[in-house]
């Protein structure tokens, strides 16, 4: 049955897909790292048939075809993926839900880089992303541990919080968004019912630049953080207040380096059989 991910599909082609491409090079630096770990994990070989979900402006799948993987990039995001064929014309990036998606010939590795936390029923969607699959083949993505373990993101996110108003009833934090995946059991149990085997999860941490100062670093969060809700919610004064805080609580991170912050995500890895 064809999975609805209407919502996302409109999210991801308004406002927030524009501002990634927007910001695709700052993006690209920040994540870096978290990007580099699922990559080494990938441990692609030459040739290798490759689908990289969520591709969004194409970092990752630029990357993967420099390994000498042939790439599909697949996105639901138009603006995303404008940016995408715009840097490369070596990597085939496809506009489709890769819940619903059906390939011509099958991949050898699927990745994702913080592409597979957003679909309704992740495990009919991981279920179609295993029929993609050779016997052989394998699956390797990373994900967002607790907003806890992320203070590049939560430092701010706590800071706005009283000045937002409250959502009723609370989201369920399995909830498609950038945390549903950060429970591993969660996602063990996602994995294995969708027919996936050798599930592993490795722990990887890594310090964020996340601006050279606490105003340039709460530039950047008002537009993809956190601080980001602050600028489509709130007004005048109570906007300003919000702001005062988040950038407050960023000065003590402040060094000779830039803010920096630690982030943490799930590198998670598993076989077709």
């Amino acid at each position: 049955m064809t999975q609805d991910n209407t919502d996302q599909v409109n999210y991801w082609n308004d406002r927030a897909g524009s501002t990634w491409a927007e910001l695709q090079d700052r993006l690209d630096t920040l994540l870096k790292p978290l990007s580099d770990a699922g990559l080494d994990a990938a441990n692609l070989e030459n040739g290798e048939r490759v689908l990289d979900v969520g591709c969004g402006c194409g970092d990752t799948s630029i990357a993967l075809n420099v390994k000498g993987g042939s790439v599909q990039g697949i996105d639901i995001s138009g603006p995303m993926l404008e940016r995408a064929r715009a840097r490369s014309s070596q990597v085939e990036f496809i506009l489709a839900d890769a819940a619903n998606f059906a390939p011509e010939q099958p991949y050898d590795l699927i990745f994702s880089r913080f592409g597979v936390m957003f679909f309704n029923d992740p495990t009919d969607a991981f279920s179609n992303l295993h029929s993609m699959l050779n016997i052989d083949g394998r699956l390797v993505f990373v994900c967002w541990q607790p907003p806890t373990e992320n203070p590049w993101m939560s430092v701010t996110g706590r800071a706005v919080a009283p000045f937002l108003p409250v959502i009723e009833p609370a989201p369920d934090p399995r909830d498609p968004g950038p945390f549903a995946f950060a429970d591993t059991n969660y996602v063990q149990t996602i994995l294995s019912d969708s027919g996936f085997k050798n599930i592993q999860f490795e722990s990887f941490t890594a310090a964020l630049r996340v601006g050279s100062n606490a105003e340039d670093a709460l530039k950047l969060q008002t537009r993809v953080g956190p601080a980001a809700r602050v600028m489509a919610e709130l007004k005048d004064d109570q906007r300003r207040q919000a702001l005062d805080a988040a950038r407050n609580a960023l000065a003590p991170y402040q060094s000779d380096n830039g803010v920096q912050l630690d982030a943490a995500v799930w590198v998670v890895s598993a076989t077709a059989s």
